[in-house]
């Protein structure tokens, strides 16, 4: 009888226990749901300046030089300085032409895998960037299908 009391006695100490941590935890977390409402979020810092501009070039289909019968589509847009549209106009022309050019000299196994991607951005932005003496701050590939 002692010893059914004890663990009777001992189950209601540790249910107590159990209700406050429980209260306590569930009391904490309401606080940091409050917190996180209330605070502001921080401020996005952009890496471009306010007088850059986003063009889209228009979308780009080629054959790659091996397999022969692969063919790659690109859309791309590139990120400028202030440059008036008929400036932009002909920088995207000539850009278009090198990312033809790129892509007729390289493999569909040069594009596999994120590394490979990475890889073709950096290129294009390297040639944009050169072909519009540093007037174009980046390509952006947006799409890239090789069938």
């Amino acid at each position: 009888m002692r010893l059914t009391a004890a663990i009777f006695i001992l189950t209601l100490i540790a249910v107590g226990a159990g209700a406050l941590a429980g209260l306590h935890l569930i009391a904490t977390a309401e606080r940091v749901v409050d917190a996180r409402k209330n605070a502001a979020p921080p401020p996005v810092a952009s890496i471009y300046a306010g007088s850059a501009r986003l063009r889209k070039l228009s979308p780009i289909v080629t054959n790659l030089a091996a397999p022969a019968n692969n063919w790659a589509r690109v859309e791309a847009s590139m990120v400028t300085d202030s440059l008036n549209d008929e400036e932009a106009g002909i920088l995207a022309a000539h850009i278009s032409e090198d990312i033809v050019i790129y892509l007729r000299s390289a493999s569909a196994a040069q594009f596999e895998g994120a590394r490979g991607l990475q890889h073709l951005r950096e290129d294009l932005t390297e040639r944009a960037n050169i072909r519009s003496s540093g007037k174009v701050r980046e390509l952006i590939i947006e799409t890239l299908v090789i069938q």
